[in-house]
């Protein structure tokens, strides 16, 4: 555990989580409640997501323009997100502030009024008009689908037109009193505030949260290989290619972050050097890792106009096709590595940051491990890991492919230039 956290358990089940910094002048804080996308059915798809913006519409003690206001006084302002597992809401205020504030986000957490509905509705649904939009966010969307099909863990976080205007208010308040349980909720706070303090305050405003039950998630089923495409008259052709990844328990993680970094998570990465800056294909193109209780998706991402796409995927399959073969450049696991320690030390110098870590690492119920054991671990990643989940993870025979674009032939030829990849073509 880092040095100066401390944790508590209340009898609601709540756990409280500090850490002690006297040497800054705000206090972050935040509220996860085990809730996301991933625990809802076909008929309350978006169901958390919408309680989310609910949260915000007035309390048992405060109402909207009080909360709203009383965050401009703060200087601060109250965020919140949904994900595929869970909900929170964060801010960060000065510490003369965190009694009224973690105030008004317990009596938000425990006691919503369910106000307002049909203009939140709206909002959500004008959230969803802009995804349908915006073709390099859908396509994200269209690959969750297609690799975990006819699953919660592969809908759209924000559910979709039909099921949001199904949505009512039982729905709603039945959604809240299975899953914002004390049980399923941590609260953490980092800066110059005392633990028992941050204990009796969390207990104050956290009044009247109950136990419940702590629901389990049902297996993620992966369709392997799966393709889609969504025709629309766009310039560029956005592709998303993803595959099954790791639960965020899995000692690999740390292995699967390096080769994440190599092959397209900064300036240096393969994908940016050969497709980019090589050639100027795409404008952007980037991988990324994401982890969930038992399970986890890989994947990458590019935009490109239809007759770039068949070298852009082709460059894509050879370089996954020679990391696999475990041939690395001089210095570049090295590289990777330093970036992921130094990333994580420089993150760590804001109390947000650390904040955060320290309620998403309760909430997955993952250690609460120190920097230098994150350093140590990240520094004990060898070229055989790394080659090793490249070589599991990202098969390009395996992995699913999603596409938005006005051209299905030329999806078609890259993607069969991408399965087939030549090492060396690069």
């Amino acid at each position: 555990m880092r040095p100066g956290v401390e944790v508590s358990e209340l009898a609601s089940g709540l756990r409280v989580a500090s850490e002690l910094r006297p040497d800054v002048n705000g206090v972050a804080f935040g509220a996860w409640v085990r809730v996301g996308s991933r625990d809802e059915d076909v008929a309350d798809a978006g169901v958390s997501h919408l309680l989310e913006h609910l949260l915000f519409r007035g309390t048992a003690r405060h109402d909207a323009l009080a909360i709203a206001e009383a965050y401009d006084r703060f200087g601060s302002d109250l965020a919140a997100s949904t994900s595929r597992e869970e909900t929170d809401l964060n801010a960060r205020v000065l510490k003369e502030h965190l009694d009224e504030a973690i105030d008004i986000a317990g009596s938000m957490v425990v006691a919503p009024a369910f106000n307002d509905l049909e203009p939140e509705r709206e909002v959500v649904l004008e959230e969803l008009a802009l995804y349908e939009d915006t073709p390099d966010d859908l396509v994200h969307d269209i690959l969750g689908e297609t690799l975990f099909p006819d699953q919660a863990l592969g809908r759209p976080i924000a559910g979709t037109v039909e099921s949001v205007e199904s949505l009512d208010e039982a729905m709603i308040r039945a959604h809240h009193g299975r899953h914002y349980t004390g049980d399923q909720t941590v609260v953490a706070v980092v800066g110059p505030v005392e633990h028992a303090e941050v204990v009796d305050l969390v207990e104050r405003a956290f009044e009247g949260i109950g136990r419940g039950v702590v629901h389990d998630r049902r297996d993620a089923r992966e369709a392997r290989g799966a393709t889609a495409f969504l025709e629309r008259d766009t310039e560029q052709t956005q592709v998303a290619v993803g595959g099954i990844g790791i639960s965020r328990k899995d000692e690999r993680r740390f292995a699967l972050a390096v080769a994440d970094q190599i092959i397209g998570g900064g300036a240096a990465s393969r994908f940016w050097q050969e497709i980019r800056e090589r050639r100027g294909l795409v404008y952007s193109v980037y991988t990324y890792v994401s982890s969930f209780d038992e399970a986890g998706q890989v994947g990458f991402a590019l935009g490109t106009r239809p007759d770039n796409l068949d070298e852009a995927l082709t460059i894509a399959g050879a370089e996954l096709a020679d990391l696999a073969a475990g041939n690395f450049r001089d210095g570049e696991i090295e590289r990777a590595r330093d970036n992921l320690k130094a990333r994580l030390l420089l993150t760590m110098d804001s109390t947000v940051a650390r904040m955060s870590r320290l309620g998403r690492s309760l909430i997955s119920d993952l250690p609460l491990l120190d920097d230098a054991e994150i350093a140590r671990l990240i520094d004990a990643v060898t070229p055989a890991d790394v080659q090793a989940v490249i070589s599991e993870l990202f098969d390009p025979a395996t992995l699913c492919v999603a596409g938005i674009g006005s051209d299905r032939a030329a999806f078609d030829r890259a993607l069969d230039a991408f399965r087939s990849p030549v090492r060396g073509a690069a």
